[in-house]
């Protein structure tokens, strides 16, 4: 990133299946609300090897400020995050309940004794923190237009003027962990992208490894709304083609046989 830029937050995961503790296999696509605000201040949505970060430059972060003031003093900016190893479930604690989806909210968030932001109290995700897919706090924060697909999990970023001021950018790191179901093939597994071997050294499918954002994206530029350059006009895709020689003399040829008549 060019110096200019600072890093606003930044959110990872991490898993206790893997050897690493990194789980990579993430789509995160910000709410429509979300994305709006980041246009809205110009800021840079780029991904992390284990989660995203926004970043922004001095110009966007007064931006930013003013609609944090416009909001009441804070802002609350939700991703919706899809899991994209067909797998996930099946190694994850909790379990996921029927009809729900996890929400976590960094408001909520703790220091471990390494000076990081835990999102979750506990070292791990707990069953507690899911809602239902129509709880009403969901319905204001993903809004009225139907997702499709729905998301496993919600997480929610509060942006404030101490965020933004925080001088060790420890306390700008949000971390959530996902603990096991089993310890099996823990070892093994490093969260990397390429083809694991299971104990009987069979080769496991290969795992869609990176995060991406919303439609594959490693990064996403929100140009500020009122800002926008403009679009180069591009020429008409269709025109009147000139005449060749041949048409030429087939037009001459009809004209004479018309006189002759």
């Amino acid at each position: 990133m060019p110096a200019s830029q600072q890093m606003l937050f930044r959110v990872s995961f991490g898993h206790a299946f893997f050897a690493d503790g990194i789980l990579r296999d993430l789509r995160i696509v910000p709410v429509p609300a979300c994305f709006d605000m980041l246009r809205r201040a110009g800021l840079v949505l780029r991904t992390q090897e284990d989660g995203i970060a926004a970043f922004g430059d001095e110009s966007a972060v007064a931006r930013l400020r003013l609609h944090i003031a416009h909001a009441g003093g804070s802002l609350a900016m939700a991703f919706q995050v899809f899991f994209t190893d067909p797998h996930f479930f099946d190694y994850t604690a909790p379990a996921w309940p029927h009809g729900e989806l996890l929400f976590l909210d960094t408001a909520d968030s703790v220091t471990d004794d390494e000076g990081r932001r835990i999102v979750h109290a506990t070292p791990f995700v707990e069953a507690s923190a899911f809602l239902a897919r129509d709880h009403a706090s969901l319905a204001r924060i993903l809004g009225e237009r139907v997702l499709t697909p729905t998301p496993a999990m919600v997480i929610q970023v509060e942006v404030t003027p101490g965020l933004l001021d925080v001088v060790d950018s420890r306390q700008r790191h949000f971390m959530v962990r996902f603990d096991s179901t089993g310890s099996q093939w823990k070892e093994g597994q490093t969260g990397a992208g390429d083809k694991q071997a299971g104990p009987s050294g069979d080769s496991q499918a290969d795992r869609f490894a990176g995060v991406n954002i919303a439609d594959r994206r490693r990064a996403h530029v929100f140009p500020p709304k009122g800002s926008m350059p403009m679009r180069e006009v591009s020429p008409p895709r269709f025109r009147l083609r000139a005449p060749s020689p041949s048409a030429g003399k087939g037009q001459g040829k009809q004209a004479s046989n018309a006189g002759a008549g």
